[in-house]
C-alpha cells in the first residue's frame, strides 16, 4: 500500500530536522512553499540568506513568513538575515511586510538590490546556517525542493550569495526615514 502524496509531505515536514534529515522534501503548491519556508526559518540558528527575483508577494508578503523571519532575527543579536532582491518595484509600489520589518530591525535584517549583472538571475532560494536549503525549480510557480542537509549545494549557494551581496546596493526606498 502506498502513502498518498499529502501524507508523504506531512511526514516529511514532521521529520525535518535542519542538518540531520537526509530526505529531500518535494514542494508543490503555494501552501507547501509557505510551510517549508517557515519551517526552515524556525530551525535556523544563526544565518539566513534569501535570493528572490522580485520579492514575490505571494511568497514573502504574508504574515506567517514575516512572523517567522521576525522570530529568527530576534532570536539572538548574532543572527544574520540577508535578502537580495532583483527588482524591488513591487515591494516599493505596494508595500511589503518584510520591508517594514527590515526598517524596524535593520541591524539583523538587511535587504539589498542585486547588481545589474546579477539581476537577470531568476532563481529563488533560501540557505539556512550553511547547511539547509530551499530551492524553487524554474523561474516561476510553486515547485521546488527543501533539504535539511544539502551541504555542498548550500555552501556553494552561500558563497554565490556573498559575492552577489558585495556587488549589490541598498534600496533607498527600503530605509527608515528618521526625522
Amino acid at each position: 500500500m502506498t502513502t498518498p502524496p499529502d501524507q508523504e509531505f506531512e511526514l516529511a515536514l514532521n521529520s525535518f530536522v535542519l542538518g540531520e534529515s537526509d530526505a529531500l522534501v518535494h514542494l508543490e503548491g503555494e501552501d507547501a512553499f509557505s510551510r517549508a519556508q517557515v519551517l526552515l526559518m524556525q530551525q535556523a540558528k544563526r544565518e539566513l540568506f534569501i535570493l528572490t527575483p522580485d520579492f514575490e508577494p505571494e511568497r514573502y508578503n504574508e504574515a506567517g513568513f514575516a512572523d517567522a523571519l521576525s522570530a529568527f532575527v530576534r532570536r539572538s543579536r548574532f543572527t544574520d538575515a540577508r535578502i537580495l532582491v532583483g527588482d524591488p518595484a513591487l515591494a516599493i509600489r505596494w508595500g511589503h511586510q518584510v520591508v517594514t520589518l527590515g526598517r524596524r530591525l535593520s541591524s539583523n535584517l538587511k535587504i539589498r538590490q542585486l547588481h545589474d549583472e546579477d539581476a537577470k538571475v531568476q532563481h529563488m532560494w533560501m540557505v539556512a546556517d550553511d547547511i539547509g536549503m530551499l530551492r524553487r525549480e524554474g523561474a516561476a510557480g510553486f515547485k521546488g525542493i527543501l533539504s535539511a542537509k544539502s551541504i555542498p549545494h548550500a555552501q556553494r549557494a552561500r558563497r554565490q550569495f556573498i559575492e552577489m551581496w558585495e556587488r549589490s546596493t541598498e534600496v533607498p526606498d527600503f530605509r527608515q526615514l528618521h526625522l
